[in-house]
């Protein structure tokens, strides 16, 4: 087997023994793909474009000289061929970055995603292309009108890849899988899902995951010119059927949330969880055959604890996921938003309403507009318009709580991160029901959010937030703003952030802290270092410990302590 270890490539023996080192680049290796005993890696340059001289200055002339969970993108990443004597043979060059390569069935050639284009910050869109394993140039081998953002080969040599419908998409697009033929347009294969696809990694991208009601279903797409990648349990293998056709492999029935996906030897493999389970086993799938369970991994460990109550209700359209402790009684409640907006709770709690729940409180976990389970006229129907209909569909979904006496309407927290940070912000200045609130690398101000998210250039044009070069895009960007209705916040407020948070950046939060704190009102600012925007899965044990016990204690305080 081959991986990653301090930034270098090792392999070991599946049957055991030491390690062997097989790189050595300055800067490390970001990605890999295996190519008999040779590999393909992705390995940043020495030289840079931004820095001048080793350390003396950098020098920005580009907007995506940032990304988050990567940090400062000071040196390109290009594609180098290791051949088994450790003899290095570069394959590509300039000032732009290489990712995800994969090698063609052929053998001859790798793809890879990149965008060479001079002035590719300023309108992004990521192909494949595909350059010989003995050198040369590299030539664009998909047309898709959307950024690619993952892709593999069929084994006739075309390419199915994930990617949205449109050159600028807005948040709200489905991203689909499409098939390319060279001299052909491309063919989307789910487009009249009308649902996100490609929504786990796989190694094949034939085999893809869905988000549709809450459950992420794991499907085999087929159609013609597209191999089977498995074979029944018998052994036998299926035939490429005459037309299109969409096959599930986690029926909807045992309500999945499939988070990877494998295929090798006529076998798919997937990591999932069923039934609202709170951590994921991996199963065998077959079309039409209930998955056969491999190994149990998360299970077990859950087994020991007590486990919540869990429902699901449909309230004026909007579906909301409950999960806390058995009660006879209203209970206090945490508001759970999630991220995005274009993105949708799932069955399956996750770690956070696991704690908050074993802690005494029922957590609510709402899919108001804006959320991507439902297609795409549901996730619209939000827009650029944040903290109008969304936060009335908190607000609906809490009254509804009320009214049939399972929330306790003096007792009301609400947490969010990201996009859900931003509405926790929102709903803190807009009402006064809150109790406590935790909002974790949540956006204040969108105004100077334009420029200091990584991406805002570029997603609140694409999304109709706004601009900075309009008097129209300043008004919608400072009307969508928390900041704006600071002086209305008298909720205690407990602000998370990661450092190294270039999506959601300090500033951001600083601004809050900084306003309320002025203000007289109570909050605290806590910040973590070398943590980027996904903290509470990515950051160091220690602080993601840290992290949720200072919300436990933060709702516990303010919402428990007179009981």
């Amino acid at each position: 087997m081959a991986y990653l270890f301090k930034d270098q490539l090792h392999t070991r023996p599946s049957s055991g023994g030491p390690a062997t080192k097989v790189t050595s680049f300055p800067k490390g290796v970001t990605d890999y793909a295996w190519f008999g005993e040779s590999f393909v890696v992705v390995a940043p340059d020495e030289a840079s474009p931004v820095m001048s001289g080793k350390s003396t200055a950098r020098v920005i002339r580009r907007l995506d000289w940032r990304e988050d969970g990567h940090g400062l993108r000071l040196h390109p990443t290009h594609l180098h061929l290791v051949e088994p004597d450790g003899k290095r043979v570069r394959l590509t060059s300039g000032d732009w970055w290489a990712s995800s390569p994969r090698v063609a069935p052929c053998g001859t050639k790798v793809g890879f995603i990149a965008d060479p284009r001079p002035d590719a910050d300023l309108d992004p869109n990521p192909q494949v292309y595909e350059v010989p394993l003995t050198g040369g140039p590299i030539t664009q081998a998909t047309w898709v009108a959307g950024p690619v953002t993952r892709f593999s080969y069929d084994p006739d040599g075309t390419i199915v890849c994930v990617a949205a419908p449109s050159r600028r998409p807005t948040d709200f697009e489905n991203e689909q899988l499409w098939h390319t033929r060279p001299g052909e347009p491309p063919v989307s294969l789910t487009g009249h899902l009308d649902r996100f696809s490609g929504q786990a990694p796989t190694t094949d991208e034939r085999l893809t995951v869905t988000c549709d009601n809450g459950r992420e279903i794991a499907r085999l797409v087929t159609g013609p010119g597209l191999a089977v990648p498995l074979q029944a349990r018998s052994g036998v293998a299926g035939p490429t059927p005459a037309q299109s056709e969409i096959v599930e492999l986690t029926p909807a029935r045992l309500d999945p949330v499939v988070h990877a996906l494998a295929a090798n030897g006529g076998v798919v493999c997937g990591i999932a969880t069923f039934g609202g389970a709170a951590r994921p086993d991996l199963y065998r799938l077959t079309p039409g055959g209930d998955p056969e369970l491999l190994f149990r991994s998360g299970a077990v460990w859950l087994s020991s604890f007590e486990r919540p109550i869990q429902r699901e209700l449909e309230i004026e359209g909007i579906q909301v996921f409950l999960i806390g402790p058995p009660s006879d009684k209203p209970l206090p409640v945490i508001l759970q938003l999630h991220g995005g907006p274009a993105w949708a709770w799932p069955i399956e709690p996750d770690t956070d309403a696991l704690l908050l729940a074993a802690a005494g409180f029922l957590v609510v976990r709402p899919n108001i507009r804006g959320s991507f389970h439902r297609g795409y006229a549901f996730g619209a129907a939000l827009g650029p318009n944040w903290g109008d209909p969304d936060a009335e569909d908190c607000h609906t979904v809490l009254d509804a709580l009320i009214a049939l006496g399972l929330a306790d309407p003096t007792r009301i927290g609400c947490y969010g991160n990201s996009y859900g940070g931003f509405l926790t912000n929102w709903l803190i200045g807009t009402s006064d029901r809150f109790r406590a609130a935790v909002s974790q690398n949540g956006v204040t101000n969108q105004i100077s959010g334009f420029a200091a998210c990584d991406l805002g250039a570029i997603y609140d044009v694409d999304s109709a937030l706004g601009d900075v070069w309009t008097p129209e895009g300043i008004d919608h960007l400072w009307k969508i703003s928390p900041l704006r209705h600071v002086a209305s916040i008298t909720t205690p407020l407990l602000l998370l952030q990661g450092e190294q948070d270039y999506r959601c950046p300090p500033s951001d939060a600083e601004q809050m802290f900084v306003a309320l704190r002025r203000l007289g009102r109570e909050v605290e600012y806590v910040l973590y270092p070398d943590s980027d925007h996904s903290l509470t899965h990515t950051a160091r044990l220690d602080r993601r410990i840290d992290r949720s016990e200072r919300m436990i204690a933060w709702f516990q305080r303010h919402l428990c302590a007179d009981r």
